[in-house]
């Protein structure tokens, strides 16, 4: 397991490396120049490099994404957004499934105590 988080802190480490490229070559990209064009070149081999670090740590680790939030990095959304609102409707259904839950605890009670007015000791 200490393996496995050695192995996810790489990998997150390159991956915060990668996107810090991809910036780079943005604002270089930006704010082209005919002479950046070495610094632009640069870059890329950077990313390219990070690119390749990342699918070899990858190969040593097994981390599931849930789909649904690598459909939120392409739709742009913020993750944490996608996990709160997962939270608050799980939380909601929960007080929900505890209401039915009450209520048929509560229906039991009053079944049971019905019955045994109705037929005493019979039951």
């Amino acid at each position: 397991m200490i393996d496995q988080n050695i192995q996810r802190n790489k990998i997150e480490t390159s991956l915060l490396e990668t996107v810090e490229a991809l910036l780079e070559i943005g604002v270089t990209v930006y704010d082209y120049q005919p002479e950046s064009e070495i610094i632009l070149h640069e870059r890329v081999d950077k990313l390219i490099k990070k690119y390749k670090e990342i699918q070899s740590i990858s190969k040593d680790v097994d981390i599931n994404v849930p789909v649904e939030i690598l459909s939120c990095v392409e739709e742009n959304i913020n993750p944490n957004v996608f996990n709160k609102d997962y939270f608050e409707r799980a939380a909601a259904e929960n007080q929900f499934t505890n209401g039915k839950l009450d209520a048929v605890q509560n229906y039991l009670k009053v079944l049971q105590d019905e019955l045994q007015d109705e037929f005493g000791s019979e039951i």
